[in-house]
């Protein structure tokens, strides 16, 4: 691993301490678990990428693999049903008539689990509980 010499640590040092009084002021203000804005993420990102992660992470205090991650340009993927794509929609199913309805139902959850079930007569709203049962966190 590359040492950064004392040279570029002072030269780091001169161009990170707006950064750094941003992120402390962004710290005093801000709520629970409240996320760092993007534009101070940008900068440190932009610094990461010349001094190294290990350095601007030492000095602005902030969380080492996300900055890692994002100097590297590594996505992290959203938890299962994180993302507002992956929610379950509605989706109306026509009714056939003059012969005994059948129907096909297939469910997906975000994290490519199916259910298929086969409905022969009777209601589709009978089949609501158990698509919120499916859907349904931590099953």
């Amino acid at each position: 691993m590359n040492a950064i010499t004392r040279e570029r640590q002072e030269e780091l040092k001169t161009r990170i301490e707006p950064l750094r009084q941003q992120v402390e002021s962004w710290r005093r203000n801000k709520g629970s678990n409240e996320k760092m804005p993007g534009p101070l993420w940008e900068e440190a990102i932009a610094l990461a990428k010349v001094y190294g992660v290990s350095p601007v992470q030492r000095i602005l205090r902030i969380d080492y693999r996300g900055l890692e991650r994002r100097a590297l340009g590594i996505v992290k993927r959203p938890a299962p049903g994180a993302s507002r794509a992956a929610q379950p929609r509605f989706v109306e199913l026509p009714t056939l008539t003059g012969r005994r309805p059948e129907h096909l139902v297939e469910l997906e959850d975000g994290t490519g689990r199916k259910l298929t079930v086969k409905v022969s007569g009777g209601s589709l709203t009978d089949l609501v509980p158990l698509a919120q049962a499916f859907w349904r966190p931590g099953l």
